[in-house]
């Protein structure tokens, strides 16, 4: 029997989690490894602009291969 709507809403969300970090992860490692935001753009079929306005926060630990985002402190 097929899932309900609601459990395969979930499952999916579940899915596009795990694809989003991965794809953070990838830009992220890609940065570390001297990337440039236009060829992270390219890779995303978007423009230079908006890679960097949307991933600029994201920073890479090669060291325990984490993932996260980080704002700077307000002044």
């Amino acid at each position: 029997m097929p899932a309900s709507p609601l459990k395969r809403i979930e499952q999916l969300t579940r899915r596009l989690d795990a694809l989003t970090h991965e794809r953070e992860l990838a830009i992220a490692r890609s940065l570390a490894d001297g990337a440039t935001w236009a060829e992270i753009a390219q890779s995303l079929g978007c423009s230079t602009q908006a890679a960097h306005r949307r991933y600029r926060w994201l920073r890479y630990s090669p060291k325990t291969g984490a993932v996260w985002h980080e704002r700077p402190l307000p002044l």
